[in-house]
């Protein structure tokens, strides 16, 4: 999961304040937090990272790992992994890990096609990493 999903899902956990307040309570800059949620690639530097993990009581490793394993390189894996004709593994927010071969995917969801035959569709938010060629 994107550091932007991520704190998409912190801040509606928190009871949905505006970005506007959590830019004040923060010291994030005016504009910044809303660019964080919404950007396709790595946002933030480590220290307003470790401000917004503070705000949302969560460790900063929590949102400054998650810097790489943006959304556009989740978009990227899947193309590579159609374009392959390769498995890819996703390892789920909840802690399960799917495996199949991508069939489609779009900004929100990828479907799977798993080596049983079943197909499952994938919310992209819940994916927290992935690897291509795991069988």
């Amino acid at each position: 999961m994107s550091t932007g999903d991520y704190l998409r899902y912190l801040r509606a956990v928190k009871g949905g304040p505006t970005p506007q307040d959590v830019e004040e309570a923060t010291g994030v800059k005016a504009g910044d937090y809303r660019q964080m949620e919404q950007r396709y690639r790595a946002m933030g530097s480590e220290e307003e990272l470790a401000s917004l993990a503070a705000y949302y009581q969560v460790p900063a490793e929590e949102l400054i790992s998650r810097v790489p394993w943006t959304r556009k390189a989740l978009s990227a894996a899947l193309v590579e992994a159609v374009e392959q004709d390769a498995p890819i593994r996703l390892e789920l927010r909840s802690g399960h890990t799917l495996t199949g071969k991508v069939q489609w995917s779009d900004l929100g969801s990828a479907l799977l096609l798993q080596e049983d035959g079943r197909e499952l569709v994938v919310q992209r938010h819940m994916v927290e990493r992935w690897q291509i060629g795991e069988a």
